[in-house]
């Protein structure tokens, strides 16, 4: 214990905070950027890259996922740099934001039983190495931050930095891409919008639509809608997707995205479905 407390006390004395903030507030702020990229590519890729589909942006649940993103990877960053010795800072600040991330999993699982925290503590543990990754990126986006200012002068300065957030922004827009919605995916939302799209016109396509389930939904056929969509919460291997029509009528289904499925039936009227 005592060696432990003396470690910690020459870790707080290698250098004073003015010395450490001057890699905090860099480290802090990219990786609020780089959080901040990944949200916005992930929340409007499908929008852009899915023209023929109508969907929409739900941007109060985006802007909420970006304040959480920013302000973890924020907190993570600066835990990272916080430590002098680059070693230390990999490991310290990777290790120190697997704790954070696993009392954030325990709070999130809504139960303190055995099961619910093994599980937690699993899901935390797995990320270390991950973790001790990106402490490292994060640590490089101040050193290198730092590194330009130090190092060139005006136009030059101005040069290197751009370019050095550049990166900085590539590195959270490629993530996001990647989010993109697969093939079966993008065939789920095609079939439903089809079989809305012909239901005005074509009875014969009723019966594969929820009908049953909601049965309001006839009465909003030809009305323009759009269509969010994001992985379900409550089933594997489907969507929750939640139409919204132009006139104020809701619906939200679970949306297997196996390839050749036609039926359309784990629906409700309103808003997302959260649970069986």
């Amino acid at each position: 214990m005592n060696n432990l407390r003396d470690m910690l006390k020459r870790t707080i004395e290698e250098e004073t905070f003015a010395q450490r903030k001057q890699r905090i507030l860099p480290a802090a702020i990219y990786g609020a950027v780089i959080a901040s990229a990944y949200v916005l590519t992930l929340a409007l890729v499908n929008v852009y890259t899915f023209p023929a589909l109508p969907l929409g942006v739900d941007w109060g649940r985006v802007m909420t996922m970006l304040l959480g993103f920013a302000a973890g990877a924020a907190l993570f960053g600066a835990l990272a740099a916080w430590f002098t010795e680059e070693p230390a800072g990999i490991v310290g600040g990777g290790l120190l934001s697997t704790i954070v991330m696993g009392i954030v999993f325990l709070a999130s699982a809504g139960s303190l039983d055995s099961t619910s925290t093994f599980q937690s503590i699993i899901m935390a543990a797995i990320l270390v190495g991950v973790n001790m990754l990106i402490a490292w990126g994060l640590r490089w986006t101040a050193n290198r931050h730092l590194a330009i200012l130090h190092e060139y002068k005006d136009a030059e300065r101005r040069k290197f930095m751009m370019r050095h957030i550049s990166i900085i922004l590539l590195i959270g827009f490629v993530p996001g891409v990647l989010g993109r919605m697969d093939l079966n995916a993008q065939q789920a939302i095609g079939r439903l919008h089809k079989l809305l799209q012909a239901a005005p016109e074509d009875a014969s396509v009723w019966p594969q639509l929820p009908l049953k389930q909601v049965p309001a939904l006839e009465s909003h056929f030809g009305v323009d809608y759009r269509i969010y969509v994001r992985t379900s919460a409550v089933s594997a291997g489907a969507l929750d997707v939640t139409v919204r029509f132009e006139d104020g009528f809701t619906m939200s289904c679970i949306l297997p995205t196996a390839s050749g499925v036609t039926f359309i039936t784990d629906c409700i009227e309103g808003g997302q479905i959260t649970g069986p």
